[in-house]
């Protein structure tokens, strides 16, 4: 599953590529990639180059590394500027699964306290009828995805609130189309390795699991 595009000329200084991202190194236009994923190109000049009719591109601010939030940036290459350069690769690197899932996933948490759940009952009216894909983390945490909507449920925030967890788990589990019960949590390790500095990760497992 490839998450963002990374367009360069010159070589990439102290970095190693990931699977998860598109290498392009050539001159390819923006508005002809998958610009559905977030893009960094690596040069200002290079970038310009690449795009010489994408009026956004052109009148882009130097100053300024994001274009268009969430899908277009820029850095400067290794000889435009070495300490910028090596940082803001490994930058985009970093955020590029926020850029990626943010704008996708709308995300929910089932606060019983926010949501004045009192019960059971009130938990199955506000949970969909029925559930695409549900994620089991260690019995402590679930997630549930319905088309692009995360709801995330803390299920031992429900049993300091005197709520059986194994009930809730049994009401969502006949719900739910396909279930991933991750046990020992060696499925958050497996994806962890691949995003070790997404700090969400765990909300969009789902995700991972549902491609």
């Amino acid at each position: 599953m490839k998450i963002a595009n990374i367009i360069y000329e010159k070589p990439l200084v102290n970095h190693t590529q990931e699977n998860y991202i598109n290498y392009y190194n050539e001159p390819i236009e923006f508005d002809k990639l998958d610009n559905s994923l977030p893009t960094l190109y690596v040069g200002w000049s290079f970038m310009k180059l690449a795009n010489p009719d994408n009026k956004v591109i052109q009148n882009a601010d130097i100053l300024h590394k994001k274009i268009i939030a969430n899908k277009l940036y820029w850095e400067c290459c290794f000889k435009e500027s070495k300490s910028s350069h090596i940082k803001g690769v490994a930058n985009f690197i970093k955020f590029a699964p926020q850029f990626y899932f943010s704008p996708r996933y709308t995300y929910i948490n089932l606060d019983p306290v926010f949501f004045q759940i009192k019960n059971i009952d009130d938990l199955m009216d506000v949970i969909p009828k029925k559930i695409d894909y549900l994620y089991n983390y260690k019995d402590e945490l679930i997630y549930l995805l319905v088309n692009n909507k995360i709801t995330g449920i803390d299920l031992e925030m429900y049993k300091y609130f005197k709520f059986s967890k194994e009930e809730i788990i049994k009401k969502l589990t006949e719900k739910t189309h396909i279930i991933h019960t991750d046990v020992q949590g060696d499925l958050y390790q497996s994806f962890y390795k691949v995003f070790p500095n997404f700090s969400k990760l765990k909300r969009y497992i789902i995700v991972l699991l549902s491609n």
